[in-house]
């Protein structure tokens, strides 16, 4: 495999990480940032996005939640059609990597039992996330399901979640429990195996 700093991404990928909290995504990310070539690639991190307005809420979210998990989850999804646009552009000149996709909002919101069925579906729930994500197609999804640390936010049920949503997602990859040098090695060596990433010369 080429030496990472010379890897550049393929224009018009999307990667996506996902997974439970404290599994080591913004961990891979950072060192994923600091080793490719950064010309034309968009990082994103969703919900809080790419604008003021999105930030602020996602702030919002983080320190005051609101008391209805239907409420929580409906404004990450105003922020992911706010943001939107944005995404889609970056696809057209470049690539795009996302830190967290619409898996989240399924696997904490609907999996991790934070709507009650009897006021919205799950059908109902799936069009409404579809509708907004409709733009972005994922090339390869890297789910990371092994948490380095307790989280508040984690539960077998939102880890079920994701593994039932990989389940019906060829394109997504669970990422072993390793080291974070390990992990970094496992990553890169992803992108070139799949075609997201090559020599930049």
């Amino acid at each position: 495999m080429p030496h990472a700093t010379t890897l550049r991404m393929k224009p018009g990928a999307v990667l996506v990480f996902e997974g439970l909290d404290k599994a080591g995504k913004s961990t891979q990310l950072e060192r994923l940032k600091a080793t490719l070539d950064p010309t034309a690639i968009t990082y994103a991190h969703m919900p809080s996005g790419e604008s003021q307005f999105t930030r602020l809420l996602y702030g919002l979210l983080e320190n005051v939640p609101p008391a209805s998990g239907l409420a929580k989850q409906l404004a990450h999804l105003s922020c992911h059609s706010e943001n939107m646009p944005a995404l889609v552009d970056a696809t057209r000149g470049g690539s795009l990597i996302l830190d967290r996709w619409w898996w989240s909002t399924m696997a904490y919101g609907w999996f991790g039992g934070g709507i009650d069925p009897n006021v919205l579906s799950e059908s109902t729930f799936r069009d409404l996330i579809s509708s907004i994500w409709a733009p972005i197609r994922a090339d390869q999804i890297l789910l990371f399901l092994n948490p380095f640390e307790d989280d508040l936010n984690n539960n077998d049920e939102v880890a079920r979640g994701y593994q039932e949503l990989a389940l019906d997602h060829p394109c997504a990859h669970l990422v072993p429990a390793m080291d974070p040098d390990a992990t970094h090695e496992y990553v890169l060596r992803f992108l070139v195996e799949e075609g997201l990433a090559g020599p930049a010369n």
